[in-house]
């Protein structure tokens, strides 16, 4: 049978405190009240934290995080300023060991559960991480579009959105890709090329790709469009 709301352990908008045991799939952080579970984003395993229940369902739910009573030992200061709200960092707030403990333990379960791999502790590898943990990404993918004032912006999408996140600095791409974006900008701009809107379901310019040769030092930078062809393109080839 059932529940009714008022039987539930947690209601939508009820503001709880929790201790975040676990990270579930995407970083978010995983809490339970009296077995049941909250996922709450930007929330870090060992955390203690107010949370505010978004969305409920039978045996879990998800909340937002209002405040952090209790640091965890695992929690940092991101380096982005922008990290809680773009959609391309889920942990950068979580110390890079515990990253790193977190991806393997990760990788472990998918064999286990969806594998069907016993034992697989003992046959897998310890993970090897990085010296130095940005701008080691070569290849990078920028939406184009218009703020409310009609400013042409690029970035990156806010998270399970499509609405852009300003910026043209990324901690985890390749750094010669702030001067790329500019370039492209400063001509889409000169020559009045409108970026696509999804709504209107107007307008040219959709991304900018960029993919850069650590090792050969190549780079390549492609306009994805709506349509056939680019005004102007022989002066963004020169």
């Amino acid at each position: 049978m059932k529940r009714n709301n008022e039987e539930r352990i947690v209601n939508k908008n009820d503001v709880v405190i929790l201790t975040i045991d676990d990270m579930g799939a995407e970083g978010e952080g995983i809490g339970h009240i009296d077995g049941y579970t909250l996922f709450v984003k930007d929330a870090v395993v060992g955390d203690q934290i107010t949370a505010k229940v978004l969305k409920t369902k039978k045996a879990y739910g998800y909340a937002k995080l209002e405040e952090v009573l209790t640091p965890s030992p695992y929690r940092v200061e991101p380096r982005c300023p922008i990290a809680s709200k773009c959609g391309g960092c889920q942990i950068q707030h979580l110390d890079y060991k515990k990253q790193l403990e977190y991806k393997a333990n990760k990788v472990k379960n998918c064999l286990e559960r969806i594998g069907g791999f016993k034992d697989i502790s003992s046959k897998m590898e310890p993970i090897i991480g990085m010296e130095e943990p940005y701008y080691y990404r070569n290849k990078a993918q920028f939406p184009v579009g218009k703020d409310k004032e009609g400013k042409l912006i690029t970035g990156f999408y806010a998270s399970r959105t499509h609405s852009i996140i300003d910026t043209s600095h990324c901690y985890i791409q390749a750094e010669v890709n702030e001067e790329l974006l500019d370039i492209v900008k400063n001509f889409l701009i000169e020559y009045n090329i409108e970026p696509y809107d999804e709504e209107k379901h107007s307008g040219l310019v959709r991304h900018i790709l960029t993919r850069v040769g650590f090792v050969t030092g190549e780079i390549m930078v492609s306009i994805i469009i709506n349509g056939k062809d680019l005004p102007h393109k022989e002066v963004s080839s020169t």
